[in-house]
């Protein structure tokens, strides 16, 4: 009986960790994103947006998503473009 209850627990623990784990690199879909005085948003030309926001941190996806990680301070946006224009702008928490 003990072993039962013991691996119950176990299997609940176990969920929870993992939900947790998963629930915290979960990006958030956003229409704009703030670059100091100014707005960069969904539909901008990737020019537009540079100039707005700078250079990106990094690259994924053969350049496609630039990657603006500006922590710890703040959240990392992943701005996704397609011919020339901002498609999705993503966000992930401060965690």
């Amino acid at each position: 009986m003990q072993n039962r209850v013991f691996v119950r627990l176990l299997l609940i623990v176990s969920l929870v960790l993992i939900g947790g784990a998963t629930a915290a690199y979960a990006l958030d879909d956003v229409s704009n994103m703030n670059c100091g005085d100014v707005i960069a948003e969904i539909g901008d030309q990737q020019f537009s947006f540079q100039q707005k926001c700078g250079p990106p941190t990094t690259t994924e996806e053969n350049g496609r998503v630039w990657v603006y990680d500006r922590r710890p301070d703040d959240f990392v946006y992943y701005v996704t473009f397609s011919e020339g224009q901002v498609r999705r702008i993503q966000v992930s928490g401060n965690d």
